[in-house]
């Protein structure tokens, strides 16, 4: 099972962050700078293509800003950041976590004005990294790089402070008797159109993920670790979730999602394969099967793997 950390270092010295630098913004991205021991071919990839994937999420721009933040001054062991970020940075290291974490993800300091992540910071397990498939290596840093954009890590007030020392005092997250619900407007809204009921939706203990018992597979789900070997679905719900932030997204960038009626299904609630495969990327999609399909999994059809990297239907 995996289990996934959350948390958020605020601080650093900044220069010229803000709205009142005369620069144009740039089109959002995230820029990855690899740390620690050296990633295989195959799973450094990975991280560039979850880069990729959660940078086209996002439609608002990222806010150039001029940096001189010193080493370890996010956390130990993280190099000097000095320059003009013109996206979002993200050191991604290799090195030994507990047992029980596949990897951890924190953003740092935060822009003034919006709240939104300057950079941040992503770690991957030492220990098992070299038996872990490309698509769980995937799915992994997709959810981790959702961590490093505010998702679960900036729900809470005194996480949202940002590099002037001014606090944004929004309301994402509320304590109703033994459960947490969140409760900023655009994922609830997400979640009510899905079919959920009540005051907002229900979160794990740790106040980051959602709750798993409540959507299960979901990529920010407390419980998307127990589905391995296929992307998880970013649902419209996580895409609520980064509007509430204040970024503005891509919705065709939600992934075929249903609450489930009951318990969580065993297989993440797969789609009924046909024999031989799916005859095109769109029925699989009309299906509700979770894409890219991996090569041996129930639907995976080499004509639909152009590029022959066992992920079909990758767009």
């Amino acid at each position: 099972m995996k289990t996934w950390w959350r948390g958020v270092a605020l601080a650093g010295a900044l220069l010229g962050a803000g709205p009142a630098g005369a620069v144009a913004a740039e089109p959002f991205g995230i820029e990855v700078r690899f740390l620690g021991a050296p990633l295989g071919a195959a799973q450094r990839s990975a991280v560039n293509e979850a880069a990729r994937r959660v940078s086209a999420l996002i439609a608002s721009p990222f806010e150039p800003v001029r940096v001189d933040v010193p080493a370890g001054e996010c956390d130990r062991g993280l190099p000097a950041l000095r320059g003009r970020l013109t996206r979002l940075v993200v050191f991604v290291r290799v090195k030994r976590l507990d047992d029980d974490l596949y990897a951890t993800g924190m953003p740092c300091d935060l822009h003034d004005g919006s709240f939104l992540p300057i950079y941040g910071v992503v770690d991957l397990n030492s220990s098992g990294l070299s038996d872990l498939p490309r698509t769980d290596v995937l799915d992994t840093m997709i959810h981790e790089f959702l961590h490093v954009l505010g998702v679960g890590t900036l729900w809470e007030r005194d996480a949202r402070i940002s590099v002037s020392g001014d606090q944004d005092d929004r309301v994402f997250v509320n304590r109703q008797g033994k459960t947490t619900l969140y409760v900023a407007p655009r994922a609830v809204a997400a979640f009510r159109a899905l079919g959920g009921k009540g005051a907002g939706i229900p979160l794990d203990p740790d106040r980051g993920h959602w709750a798993g018992e409540v959507v299960c597979s979901e990529v920010l789900s407390g419980s998307s670790g127990d589905y391995t070997g296929r992307l998880n679905p970013v649902s419209p719900l996580t895409l609520g979730a980064l509007e509430d932030l204040g970024y503005r997204v891509q919705a065709r960038g939600a992934a075929p999602f249903r609450l489930p009626a009951g318990a969580c299904p065993l297989d993440g609630g797969a789609a009924d394969a046909p024999p031989g495969g799916f005859t095109s990327c769109a029925a699989a999609r009309a299906a509700g099967a979770a894409l890219p399909l991996q090569r041996g999994q129930p639907g995976y059809r080499p004509g639909l793997d152009g590029d022959g990297d066992g992920l079909a239907c990758e767009r």
